[in-house]
């Protein structure tokens, strides 16, 4: 005989849990979005303010090599933010078996706490859920059919009560692994945001000394050119308007 784990399962109504991690996901995507905003703005201002501020004054080949340089660099940032935080946005697929990959120990942590929340009472893991989905609905479908040939009212009261326990239980087991997999895929996605909130950090030091190294670009020390002075030994008269004391050469 079927017993509920949950007293009147179908007339339950819509899962707040698969709601609020649906949020979750929601939440979080939206965050990547801003990530990627912001990427975008600071690269667009990198490659349109940068040269318009330092093409004026770049006055020889190392000036242009270190400000090309720093405007690539800062662009290299700028595409590493926004690769990083499209893995956030990028449709995903979850099953069960990804529970026991290595980007979800947290999730297998949180759920040894307290397995039976997260599997119900007679599970204790992803293929056990699924099994005893199997049997349950097997279980609903012998006594749907039994129920088909029976002819005695009583039997046919138990029969029809025993089903929907049946199926009730296979609708718990069935909104479990809901549950599970919502789990699943909002960890996945935290772990990529995680990622994208590193990497745009590191990104971020990039960016910055790319866009310092632009603008610097054409504060480099130069050397004053040497000029030299050619004296004749002839006496001459110095040039009208340059004084004495100005003429290299006057004795």
């Amino acid at each position: 005989m079927n017993t509920p784990a949950e007293p009147q399962v179908g007339d339950q109504g819509p899962d707040t849990v698969l709601a609020d991690l649906r949020a979750s996901v929601a939440d979080m995507r939206a965050t990547a979005r801003w990530i990627t905003a912001a990427a975008a703005g600071v690269g667009a201002l990198v490659l349109a303010g940068g040269p318009l501020v330092v093409v004026k004054d770049l006055d020889d080949a190392g000036d242009v090599v270190a400000a090309v340089g720093g405007m690539l660099l800062a662009v290299v940032g700028v595409v590493w933010v926004v690769w990083r935080a499209s893995e956030v946005l990028s449709p995903r697929t979850a099953t069960l078996d990804d529970l026991g990959s290595p980007e979800l120990n947290g999730l297998r942590k949180l759920i040894d706490r307290s397995p039976a929340d997260f599997y119900g009472p007679h599970a204790t893991g992803p293929a056990e859920l699924r099994r005893e989905r199997r049997l349950r609905l097997a279980v609903a479908a012998r006594l749907e059919s039994l129920l088909a040939r029976e002819s005695d009212p009583a039997r046919v009261r138990v029969l029809t009560h025993e089903a929907a326990v049946a199926r009730r239980n296979a609708q718990l087991i069935q909104r479990l692994q809901q549950r599970l997999l919502a789990w699943i895929h909002a960890w996945q996605v935290r772990q990529s945001l995680v990622r994208a909130r590193r990497d745009t950090l590191l990104a971020s030091l990039l960016i910055l000394t790319g866009a310092v190294l632009c603008v610097t670009a054409p504060l480099d020390a130069k050397e004053k050119p040497t000029v030299v002075y050619v004296c004749g030994t002839g006496a001459t008269a110095p040039p009208k308007g340059l004084h004495v004391q100005e003429d290299p050469c006057a004795r």
